[in-house]
């Protein structure tokens, strides 16, 4: 059997030999540039590490090796090379010559890339196996949009794959007669339809997964190339990693997704087995800071403490932060002391609405009460930064509910308010209460991908009411971010200034960003820097009336 495979068992060979899993990028080709101080986000393909590490543990004859795309566009842009996604998959995958390809699409900006490089795939590799899996994907499959898989893949691993993905292999070499966790796309590799198991399984003890696969990608150089959340709070040489310590989440959001993809609960590795990852990648592949992309980090405040009571003693030269997010109900004044003695230079909170029916209907664990009292909390605390994170157009939601919302933010005074527009995922309940009640743009209904339900007044939102809905975001993110900015007004102007830096080297030509630097670097007593800020401005608004504008409706002057 040559490495093109083909679909025949009959020799009795293995047909999987060699997999090659490959993480989609997250960006926009377009937005690739040579300017190495233009920042991309370069989270790890953690997911593929772990799917990796699984395989080299309970398939010792497979080869397996992980294709970084993400961040091997960076890489290429960086260098000044033209990027074409399919042609440097093609390489790979000619370099490699695997039997089966594992296309990984976390986020739904990845899903239109993902298909176009399995289309590509499955063109010029006709007998290839191709794979698909990750938190998109996986909601996916009870949409029409399956119907896009099935033009190029064979199956769909589903939820967390360690043992769906080593299932399917072991299946594929005839090493076993059953399939669970997995959607076949390709029936004629199901040898005989009883094989197909319902359900999924569940790694109940995480701590027996094995570590992620850490020397699968670089790793150690992925700083050089862009940040992670809380990018702002670490200075930019810091090499970067990100752990997953815990898997599921208490709550039970109606537009989120992590309940039907890990399941109800939560299930957490031990605070022994977190210090031991940490001291893997501490002392053998020389990372300084670590993100921790759970969704529920501190659900156990006795774990919370024994890992930064770890940290503490091991005095490592070491920062971390929890970009995904953690419940403000959960934390203490021990906590937060404990984690800025151990390292935490960052977290970000959802706080998503500040309305107290819109909190209820989306299942947030949190009252008005309980945010009053822990931003009375935070402020304790102001060592470490904190980005509250906040949703507009909710269906169903009215003028007055959003207002109360940005209302809510200005008062938090929050280091950072990112706004995000309501855009509920896949299978999600928000997302199947729209199906079910037939919304025009939503599933079976819909020629959209992009699942966006911007709502006022009750009413899913056409495209002139989501317009307004985007501007008025858009104006408090800009009075409150920038304008009327804690830090900028004198609680931490170093702070600030770092924030602004961070806008405008993603966004270059944000006057508003290099306004709110003139002002900044005055502070600091940084003339020549606040000179370079403002000729900036200038430059820009001479050039883009739209700046002009929100100047004028923040009713912000423009220095001379």
């Amino acid at each position: 059997m040559g490495w093109r495979t083909q679909m025949l068992w009959s020799d009795g060979n293995m047909l999987i030999k060699k997999v090659l899993l490959i993480g989609s990028p997250r960006m926009a080709l377009d937005s690739l540039t040579t300017d190495a101080n233009i920042s991309h986000e370069v989270y790890p393909p953690l997911g593929l590490m772990y799917l990796s590490a699984m395989i080299k543990r309970e398939l010792v004859e497979i080869d397996v090796v992980i294709y970084d795309l993400h961040l091997e566009s960076i890489k290429a842009a960086y260098a000044g090379q033209s990027v074409d996604w399919s042609k440097m998959v093609t390489s790979r995958i000619d370099e490699f010559q695997p039997d089966l390809v594992g296309l990984s699409t976390m986020f739904g900006a990845s899903f239109s890339i993902a298909e176009k490089i399995g289309q590509e795939i499955r063109q010029k590799y006709p007998q290839m196996v191709i794979v698909n899996g990750g938190v998109h994907i996986t909601g996916i499959i009870k949409t029409r949009d399956k119907e896009k898989l099935n033009s190029f893949s064979d199956f769909t691993c589903l939820n967390e794959a360690e043992s769906h993905f080593v299932g399917l292999i072991r299946y594929l070499n005839l090493q076993q007669d059953f399939l669970k966790g997995v959607y076949v796309h390709n029936r004629v590799l199901l040898r005989d339809a009883a094989h197909l198991l319902p359900g999924i399984e569940t790694v109940e003890d995480v701590d027996t997964l094995p570590m992620p696969d850490f020397g699968a990608v670089d790793l150690h150089n992925s700083y050089k190339y862009g940040i992670l959340s809380g990018a702002q709070t670490i200075p930019r040489d810091k090499p970067l990693a990100t752990l997953l310590t815990v898997r599921g989440c208490i709550a039970r959001c109606t537009f989120c997704s992590v309940v039907n993809f890990n399941g109800a609960g939560v299930r957490m590795h031990s605070s022994q087995r977190v210090l031991e990852e940490i001291d893997v990648l501490y002392n053998e592949h020389g990372i300084r800071h670590i993100d921790f992309v759970d969704d529920d980090f501190t659900h156990s405040k006795q774990r919370t403490l024994e890992i930064t009571q770890g940290l503490i003693a091991r005095k490592y030269d070491l920062t971390w932060s929890i970009g995904n997010g953690i419940r403000l109900g959960s934390l203490t004044d021990e906590l937060l002391q404990k984690m800025a003695e151990s390292g935490c230079t960052y977290f970000s909170l959802g706080i998503e609405s500040g309305d107290p029916e819109i909190l209820k209907k989306i299942r947030k664990p949190l009252t008005l009460p309980m945010l009053r009292k822990g931003i009375e909390l935070l402020q304790r605390h102001p060592q470490i930064y904190y980005r509250a994170n906040f949703i507009t157009g909710f269906p169903e939601e009215t003028m007055e509910q959003l207002q109360r919302t940005f209302d809510v933010a200005a008062t938090m005074q929050a280091d950072w308010c990112l706004f995000s527009m309501c855009k509920p995922l896949p299978d999600t309940e928000m997302y199947n209460d729209l199906l079910e009640n037939n919304y025009e743009g939503v599933g079976n209904n819909s020629t959209a991908n992009d699942y966006s339900f911007q709502t006022t007044m009750g009413m899913l939102a056409n495209e002139e009411e989501g317009k307004h809905i985007f501007d008025l975001t858009y104006y408090y993110n800009l009075k409150i971010n920038f304008r009327d900015n804690p830090n900028l007004r004198g609680r931490n102007v170093e702070r600030a200034v770092k924030d602004f830096e961070r806008v405008t080297k993603i966004s270059q030509n944000h006057a508003f960003a290099w306004h709110c630097l003139d002002l900044g670097y005055r502070k600091l007593n940084r003339l020549q820097d606040a000179e370079y800020a403002r000729r900036n401005v200038h430059k820009i608004i001479e050039n883009d009336l739209f700046w002009l504008k929100k100047f004028e409706e923040l009713e912000v002057s423009i220095s001379n």
